[in-house]
């Protein structure tokens, strides 16, 4: 019966670990560092690539120097647990290297040298890593293709009986003034020839 109850909980066990949803890491995403001493501010970009962190940085309005001494900025990443590692000197507002810590946090501090190991006490600007906003994408509208009409080409039968009277009754009058037009130069072409002849007649005499 113990070992029933040991087989059965060992499967559970076996296939929560399967089947369970796998946690996002916690150091891909972006952060936005702020300040409550500083009116700088900087943001950061953090992508897992080839089993390391890329992380870009880009800042804003930070101060060329907060004092002769401390005239250098460096950025820090932070884990769950506390551990403190040296990131990189920003240059020019601008920051891009490789980490391989599982970090939750970065922060800036104004140094004395780019290259110590220890932070000082002093943060300039500070963030947490927030998870990527993918958003829900754009959802192109629906093509509305329109529906061509269709053409009536057939005349019904009474246009078509009123067309061909329509016809009929053009080309009879067309035909009418025709044969009055010759009718009346056949009278006149007469009247020409009775003419001339009274003439000829005349002169015979």
């Amino acid at each position: 019966m113990t070992g029933f109850l040991g087989g059965l909980i060992l499967s559970i066990l076996f296939g929560a670990v399967l089947f369970l949803p796998k946690t996002a890491l916690a150091n891909e995403g972006v952060i936005n560092l702020r300040g409550t001493t500083s009116k700088g501010s900087c943001y950061a970009a953090s992508i897992f690539v080839d089993g390391t962190y890329k992380v870009l940085m880009t800042c804003r309005d930070l101060k060329i120097a907060l004092s002769s001494e401390k005239n250098i900025y460096v950025a820090w990443v932070e884990d769950e647990a506390g551990k403190q590692k040296r990131l990189g000197e920003i240059v020019n507002g601008k920051l891009s290297t490789l980490t391989d810590i599982k970090y939750v946090r970065i922060f800036i501090t104004a140094e004395t040298s780019g290259y110590g190991n220890k932070p000082t006490e002093e943060v300039i600007l500070t963030g947490f890593v927030e998870p990527i906003n993918f958003g829900a994408g754009i959802i192109s509208p629906p093509i509305i293709t329109p529906t061509p009409t269709p053409l009536d080409t057939q005349l019904s039968p009474t246009k078509a009986t009123g067309q061909v009277t329509e016809s009929q009754t053009g080309l009879g009058s067309a035909l009418s003034t025709v044969f009055k037009i010759a009718l009346l130069g056949f009278g006149i072409l007469l009247l020409v020839v009775g003419v001339f002849s009274f003439l000829s007649r005349r002169r015979s005499l």
